[in-house]
């Protein structure tokens, strides 16, 4: 039945025409209950509007409401994206940049039928205080304007303009304005913003991060490296989003982290996809000498090939990662070879599709040890301890960081 549900998905994106066999009222069920762990209904529902057009069509009754489901998403999607534009004007106008990660930052990758299918989720924003210096304040200090709405009036001459602290702050104070009453939640890479009309919105000054200290550091540097250049890349949607460069680097690192930390699921494989899609279509099928006169002129974005980008993937301890992912993308979504940053393998490969498959939507579903993961604080340190430890043999500098970083990592959140 499995590959019946990659067919599915393979119509929707435009990778396949027919299912290899037609479907029973049942198999019709079994589809939209796979959907929804994966959170795939908006996306499939695509799928089966094609197969609706060839004479191939699910019960009416499922139809209608997995056309419910489809609408909403579009709305929704719609509602995120408006969102976006006002979160982002009204951060930039207090003085920092500001781009949108991940989910509504993905939107413009997808083929056109399909972007607003996409099922949404929160939004997340990398935001920085870096750019205030290039808004003309002198000795690394914010002057009275770029600190508007950053911190509260008295606490303005101690701010400097570097670094997460200012976000913190900046955040921070949008509670206290908004009267919100609430306790800041905050981690080593994202704060939790005010919600809005009931989206959650994180605010992350960085935009991941590694277990392996040393793979860490890396992975800083190369942020901050990139960011100028993802704030500066504006889109048509109104918002900055990262480069296509940036994103096929950052996103794999976003599912490794992921995969360590609940699991993944389709969803962000498929945004994953997309990610590749658009990254050889701006840099690997691009005229290099027209690319390289345009970047002599001060025009257009680095671009990095497929080589650079395994250069950096590996620097970060995730090249055996890429190529499970690459793997899944090719079973799953029936990606062509040409759009590989490294060679599949196999092995590593199967077992992330059985977690996948096994756990739906971030894990959701995982049925394992479900008693441990949602008993509390110290049954979810064990479950995650199995969890890593399940992990070592494929990973074993992340695993074994994995246990003095969350250790770390609690005395960073007690601190802040």
């Amino acid at each position: 039945m499995a590959n019946i549900y990659f067919e599915l998905l393979q119509i929707a994106i435009g990778e396949r025409k027919m299912l290899s066999r037609s479907l029973s009222d049942n198999d019709w069920q079994r589809m939209f209950i796979f959907c929804k762990r994966q959170a795939l209904l908006g996306v499939c529902f695509s799928g089966v509007e094609k197969l609706y057009g060839l004479g191939e069509s699910c019960p009416l009754d499922l139809w209608m409401k997995w056309y419910g489901y489809a609408v909403r998403i579009e709305t929704l999607n719609q509602k995120l994206n408006m969102q976006c534009r006002e979160l982002t004007a009204q951060i930039e106008n207090d003085g920092f940049g500001c781009c949108v990660l991940k989910g509504q930052g993905n939107l413009l990758n997808y083929s056109e039928n399909i972007r607003y299918r996409r099922n949404p989720g929160d939004i997340d924003l990398w935001v920085s205080s870096r750019f205030m210096r290039d808004a003309g304040t002198e000795a690394g200090m914010c002057s009275e304007n770029s600190i508007k709405g950053m911190v509260v009036e008295n606490d303005a001459k101690s701010v400097s303009c570097y670094g997460c602290r200012d976000v913190i702050r900046y955040v921070r104070n949008q509670y206290r304005q908004s009267a919100a009453g609430k306790r800041v939640k905050i981690c080593y890479h994202h704060i939790e913003a005010p919600s809005v009309d009931g989206t959650h919105i994180e605010v992350h000054y960085r935009p991941a991060f590694m277990y392996s200290p040393l793979r860490n550091i890396r992975l800083q540097r190369w942020f901050a490296f990139n960011m100028d250049e993802c704030v500066k890349n504006r889109t048509c949607m109104g918002f900055s989003v990262p480069t296509a460069s940036v994103n096929v680097v950052y996103h794999m690192c976003h599912l490794f982290s992921h995969y360590f930390e609940t699991g993944l699921g389709l969803r962000q494989l498929m945004d994953y996809y997309f990610v590749l899609m658009a990254w050889h279509n701006d840099c690997m099928d691009s005229n290099n000498t027209q690319f390289n006169e345009l970047l002599a002129e001060g025009i257009g974005k680095n671009c990095m090939s497929k080589e650079e980008v395994m250069h950096t993937l590996k620097s970060f301890g995730v090249a055996k990662f890429a190529a499970a992912v690459m793997w899944v993308l090719h079973e799953v979504f029936a990606m062509s070879s040409r759009y590989y940053i490294c060679e599949p393998n196999e092995k590593e490969g199967r077992r992330l599709l059985d977690e996948i498959m096994r756990g739906g939507n971030f894990g959701q579903y995982d049925m394992r040890c479900m008693a441990l993961k949602n008993g509390g604080t110290i049954k979810h340190g064990i479950w995650k301890l199995k969890r890593i430890a399940g992990l070592v043999r494929g990973y074993p500098e992340h695993a074994l960081c994995e246990p003095f970083f969350r250790v770390w990592h609690l005395g960073w959140r007690m601190i802040h």
